[in-house]
């Protein structure tokens, strides 16, 4: 709810100048967190330099891309003073310069490395509507609940609605067959239920491909995709497989 309501007062408040709004989750950040510093946690302020993962539940990172530097700066401090006020946010740091805006996005950047090198990943580029964002998260954990040598680690584009579901094993890293079944294709289901998309910013590919017409697009639309794809490539050269069944 407090990601929500955060991105709302960005949209009001930040205008034009809103440039990203990426969101992670502390099961990511735990991970990330073995190979970068994350510099904003529970205890980031405290004398207790405990080991342990302590960072909070979600994590922004909002980025403005003003023209005029003194105007984005008030206008962004105003966002965070209203954020703060609001009770929507508890903590959080401003880049004052463009080394540290670099290191902010290279933790966010260092997501998606940092898990594929951590196991086999399962791995799930979704758009939802962004009040039930995080609900589809949740849901793919208790169906994992029998295994819990699965992860499910998550990041995103909020501002878009695009998820980024990663169920990783940690030290396998060959396929499992039975997780596999606990993932498809009711994850999908699960997307189209709550009027979502199974194919958001990486497209469908060759491993979405097969539920075209049945959890993206409809029968009509994918059979006149199919009389267009033979008009042009009568000979199937183009591509073969490659986005059609």
């Amino acid at each position: 709810k407090g990601v929500e309501e955060t991105l709302s007062l960005a949209k009001q408040e930040l205008g034009e100048i809103l440039g990203a709004f990426e969101f992670m989750d502390s099961d990511v950040l735990d991970i990330v967190a073995e190979e970068i510093k994350i510099p904003v946690t529970k205890s980031h302020s405290s004398s207790d330099k405990s080991d342990i993962p302590d960072n909070y539940r979600f994590c922004l990172l909002v980025e403005t891309l003003g023209a005029n530097d003194a105007h984005d700066k008030e206008k962004i401090n105003q966002f965070l003073e209203k954020c703060m006020d609001n009770n929507y946010v508890v903590d959080g740091i401003l880049a004052q310069d463009l080394k540290q805006v670099q290191e902010m996005w290279h933790i966010r950047e260092g997501c998606n490395p940092i898990i594929k090198a951590k196991g086999y990943n399962y791995k799930y580029d979704l758009s939802l509507p962004i009040p039930q964002f995080y609900d589809i998260i949740e849901e793919t954990r208790r169906r994992l609940s029998s295994r819990p040598d699965a992860i499910c680690v998550n990041w995103g584009h909020v501002i878009d609605g695009n998820i980024h579901i990663n169920v990783i094993t940690p030290g396998k890293f060959e396929e499992d067959e039975e997780i596999k079944a606990l993932l498809e294709p009711i994850i999908f289901e699960s997307v189209v239920r709550r009027s979502g998309s199974i194919s958001a910013e990486h497209g469908l590919g060759q491993q979405k491909n097969k539920y075209l017409g049945v959890y993206a697009k409809n029968q009509e639309a994918l059979s006149i995709m199919k009389s267009m794809k033979e008009l042009f490539d009568p000979n199937g050269i183009m591509n073969p497989g490659k986005y059609l069944p």
